[in-house]
């Protein structure tokens, strides 16, 4: 069974608002707003997440965008930038809070659809490697 890449990069790049996992069994990602029918109060989707988190054979958990994936995007995108951008994009992720800055100097750069298009193939790659470190089979 087959997941879907497109399916799988778009749960990590909402990652950040929704936690995803990836179902083995049933080749497909699951949100947890994506409860059962039956789960209409916050007791049963609470019930619902902690079956998803406890089955850890079944379930694999997506990591969150912002934790590790958007900063790896952001150092490489800088990197990929001539010299006087690198420079000034490297500076800006070296200080703290560098993710807002960062977002604000693409703007100032006239970068912003370059990063937008960069960071959508940045996490395809990342869904990409997800599944081969978990041996998923993938559909591109």
């Amino acid at each position: 069974m087959n997941i879907s890449l497109t399916e799988l990069a778009q749960a990590i790049a909402r990652s950040d608002v929704v936690q995803s996992y990836v179902d083995l069994k049933e080749g497909r990602v699951i949100s947890l707003p994506d409860a059962p029918a039956d789960a209409d109060d916050d007791t049963a989707a609470f019930e619902y997440a902690m079956q998803l988190e406890e089955d850890y054979e079944r379930y694999i958990p997506l990591a969150n965008l912002y934790d590790g994936i958007e900063p790896d995007a952001m150092q490489a995108f800088a990197d990929a930038q001539p010299q006087a951008m690198k420079e000034r994009l490297c500076a800006v992720l070296a200080a703290p809070g560098a993710a807002p800055h960062f977002r604000q100097q693409v703007r100032y750069l006239l970068l912003e659809r370059k990063w937008r298009s960069f960071l959508r193939e940045y996490v395809r790659k990342a869904a990409r490697s997800f599944c081969e470190e978990n041996d998923i089979t993938y559909e591109e």
